[in-house]
């Protein structure tokens, strides 16, 4: 007897270490000095600037992460449409959202203090296959990928890029000290 399963139709997430330029982090810090009050959005007490269509630092960082990267996957180009800038203090955090209007959604992140908080993914079959997802044991959930939920430790420099439809939040920053990342929308070109 021979048994297999195969994972069908999975949600990529892309993953991309880089180096991160030390003018996006002073530039990201000058923006929430310019701005204090910033936006609500998905942050429960961190900071949240205005989206932005057309600022060059950010877009031609991000771009030339995708042209090292990403692109060699894709056959259309990818457009963003806005990014923005989130700054999360201690004991703040984001709550669970998605994307609307958007084809792919990422995160590239600048400043990661150890324990400020994971970013998780939301299965999107977790309403529907419920309860076959708890069924499995633990060895079968890791290795097939049918988890409930999954969580990614970020670290200064990765990028993740993932479906605009994939909700997905960040756990409490549980360090001194502010975690800074760009978010960013994508059509899909």
């Amino acid at each position: 007897m021979n048994y297999n399963a195969e994972c069908l139709f999975p949600s990529l997430l892309h993953l991309v270490e880089t180096k991160v330029d030390s003018l996006l982090k002073l530039y990201c810090l000058e923006a929430r000095q310019a701005d204090p009050v910033g936006v609500r959005a998905s942050n429960s007490g961190g900071w949240q600037s205005e989206g932005n269509r057309n600022n060059s630092l950010i877009t031609d960082s991000l771009y030339n992460l995708f042209d090292n990267s990403i692109n060699k996957v894709f056959q259309q180009k990818l457009q963003i449409v806005n990014h923005w800038i989130n700054i999360n203090g201690p004991n703040t955090y984001n709550i669970i959202h998605d994307h609307p209007m958007s084809d792919l959604a990422g995160v590239y992140y600048v400043s990661v203090p150890k324990n400020s908080g994971n970013i998780y993914f939301q299965n999107p079959q977790c309403f529907v296959a419920h309860s076959e997802l708890n069924a499995y044991n633990i060895e079968a959930r890791q290795y097939l990928r049918q988890e409930l939920q999954k969580y990614i430790e970020p670290q200064d420099g990765l990028l993740l890029l993932f479906p605009a439809y994939l909700k997905h939040g960040v756990t409490v920053n549980q360090s001194n000290e502010d975690r800074i990342s760009v978010s960013f929308n994508i059509k899909l070109i």
